[in-house]
């Protein structure tokens, strides 16, 4: 792995906390709409943000500790239609991805190449380095960021 791969992928791991910290103080009225007709609402995409970034963060400490494991799915539409999703406060949500993302910053930083190197085996995705988790991580939080932003905007997202 080359450095440049590894702070790249910590660049957009902070540069997505930061754009996420923005959301902790939102009205929920601005989050109750769905980022497209029949999708989730700005609420459900930061309990989802919050629920991933627990799991990435679980998959990244396992695979480190325990190489060769099986990285076990989700189901993510499940999960976000958990009761407490509706309830929870937005701050919550964001608060919780922040602390997992921190975290695993800290982590990239401080181990090892040879560390991160450890891999685990997803049923769907074949095998992935505790770095790969992480490269997940950072991405997931800007594709759903973009979501976001649509939704503040009022106006529909469209991929890019």
């Amino acid at each position: 792995m080359s450095p440049s791969e590894k702070d790249q992928i910590l660049k957009r791991i902070e540069e997505g906390s930061a754009r996420l910290a923005e959301y902790a103080g939102l009205a929920p009225e601005t989050l109750s709409k769905p980022y497209a007709p029949g999708k989730w609402t700005g609420v459900q995409v930061l309990f989802h943000l919050a629920q991933t970034d627990t799991v990435l963060l679980y998959r990244f400490f396992k695979t480190v500790a325990e190489p060769g494991s099986p990285i076990v799915p989700f189901d993510q539409d499940r999960w976000v239609a958990e009761p407490d999703a509706a309830s929870r406060p937005v701050r919550l949500s964001v608060e919780l991805s922040l602390g997992a993302r921190q975290v695993l910053a800290h982590c990239l930083r401080s181990l090892s190449d040879e560390v991160l190197a450890r891999s685990g085996r997803h049923p769907e995705r074949g095998e992935l380095s505790a770095l790969g988790i992480a490269k997940i991580a950072a991405d997931h939080t800007l594709h759903h960021l973009e979501q976001l932003e649509a939704i503040r905007a009022g106006q529909p997202w469209k991929p890019k």
